[in-house]
């Protein structure tokens, strides 16, 4: 999601085709969000805390954490005024209740030291130029004791794909460059271990939270390898030609229709405490 004064990620109006981009960011929310949900309630998640959604998007995830904290409050803070829309389109009932959707940046909030329990930021912090600036940020909004998860990707462990599909590996590393190149960083999970022992956080874990077309249904996760749609920017800006797009999305398309084919996609949440005494 996009939080920082400058964001690798669309900005309202940029993306050829937003219906598309909304939906994804929907089905990748609700394909994680079990396992997520489970990790996050061993880590300490408890129903009456105050959670802060940090880059909440269009607020598929800040939806999610309201229902799973039934005595508690969420705070969905999103740079981008179209996407913060999105989620006030949606959540409009709930907000001014237990929950809070303001705009801003997660490299500096607008809000005040030690108001949460818990922070996320969930495929964020590869989006942004300054990410150590940003869990700086996040460690001031915690309170002491307060639990900061970072949910994000590394290209270089970001799943599997059998059989192969020939032209995506050089499909991805065009979005790699071209992501970089905006501000972002799609190898930034390696990092976030040191940055937040940089900021101040002990007590670092990191899980690995793998789903596959096995146990979803290979539809389920079948939006993510949308060669066309996911590099219609790129094609636009002239990084990748129309030509190498239809040619993978051919092969895509082939991978799709093979009942013996299996996706797997991971993610990893990286965990630190902040110190200063017990969380209450």
């Amino acid at each position: 999601m996009t939080t920082a004064t400058r964001s690798s990620y669309y900005s309202s109006g940029e993306h050829p085709h937003p219906e598309y981009e909304l939906e994804r960011l929907r089905a990748q929310a609700l394909v994680f969000w079990p396992k997520e949900l489970r990790h996050l309630q061993q880590l300490g998640l408890r129903p009456d805390m105050d959670v802060l959604d940090a880059g909440c998007g269009p607020g598929f995830i800040t939806e999610a954490l309201l229902e799973s904290l039934p005595q508690g409050t969420v705070t969905g803070l999103e740079l981008d005024a179209g996407l913060l829309a999105e989620a006030r389109g949606r959540l409009a009932p709930e907000e001014g209740g237990r929950l809070k959707l303001l705009q801003g940046s997660i490299t500096e909030a607008p809000l005040p030291d030690a108001g949460f329990d818990l922070a996320l930021a969930r495929l964020v912090l590869q989006h942004i130029a300054e990410p150590a600036q940003a869990l700086t940020e996040l460690g001031r909004l915690l309170r002491p004791g307060g639990r900061l998860v970072v949910a994000d990707a590394d290209d270089a462990l970001w799943g599997s794909i059998h059989p192969g599909i020939p032209g995506l590996a050089d499909v991805m590393e065009l979005r790699r460059r071209h992501q970089s190149q905006r501000g972002g960083n799609r190898h930034v999970g390696r990092a976030v271990p040191a940055m937040m022992r940089a900021a101040g956080f002990t007590g670092i874990t990191v899980e690995a939270v793998a789903v596959t077309s096995d146990e979803l249904g290979m539809d389920a996760l079948a939006g993510q390898l949308d060669v066309r749609a996911r590099t219609a920017l790129m094609v636009k800006e002239g990084v990748i030609s129309e030509e190498q797009v239809e040619r993978t999305q051919e092969e895509v398309e082939q991978f799709l229709a093979d009942p013996a084919s299996s996706f797997m996609l991971l993610m990893f949440l990286y965990s630190g405490v902040k110190q200063g005494g017990e969380r209450r």
